[in-house]
């Protein structure tokens, strides 16, 4: 097996440990697209079956996708930035006030650093700043568990679905479920690949 082959199979079998900032960043943007996309997509090919392909070929539905896609992904990053402070709050529990603040800074740098979609041309800051009343509200209760945020994800992502209200009225709870079903895959991996004691340290320093 070619050296370069053999390297990329042992990262999937043994991904880095997330331990810097930059880690953390990269590991909360990529699930937060997987999972916007994947849930957004999913459910419109399987509702509209074989007329998908068709659908999808067709620029406003696309246009309308994409809205949906952009405001899933910002609500699934802060709601991942909420799980990142529970998994981080017992090697800071002196520092909650500046964990959060150094994780309202990621959430908000990672949505300022993505090209401004056409529906956004005001910015994210009215995503950001409720973000930052929701990870405060968050860090003074109990550490916050995949469930315990996957429904606010799944309720922007279900408002914004590109098909009409009235044909996915029944399919709340599917849209539902599979948000759930993906946020707590990926809160699984977060905690087993998190090195938490050494990311809390190098967000506060």
């Amino acid at each position: 097996m070619p050296e370069s082959v053999l390297r990329r199979v042992l990262s999937r079998l043994r991904p880095a440990p997330i331990a810097t900032p930059a880690a953390l960043r990269t590991f909360l943007e990529e699930r937060a697209a997987l999972i916007a996309q994947k849930c957004a997509i999913d459910y419109c090919r399987g509702k509209t079956g074989l007329a998908s392909h068709a659908l999808f070929t067709e620029k406003t539905f696309l246009d309308a996708l994409e809205v949906c896609r952009w405001e899933a992904f910002a609500a699934v990053l802060g709601d991942l930035v909420i799980l990142a402070e529970a998994a981080l709050r017992p090697h800071a529990p002196e520092e909650r006030e500046r964990l959060c603040a150094a994780l309202i800074e990621l959430n908000g740098s990672v949505l300022a650093s993505l090209p401004a979609p056409p529906h956004r041309a005001q910015g994210w800051d009215d995503v950001t700043e409720a973000f930052a009343l929701r990870l405060r509200a968050a860090a003074a209760g109990r550490p916050q568990q995949a469930l315990d945020v996957a429904d606010h994800s799944a309720k922007r992502l279900f408002e914004t679905l590109p098909i009409h209200a009235s044909y996915r009225e029944l399919d709340e709870e599917v849209v539902y479920g599979a948000v759930r079903f993906r946020m707590v895959a990926v809160n699984q991996e977060l905690q087993r690949r998190v090195a938490a004691a050494d990311l809390a340290r190098a967000l506060l320093a």
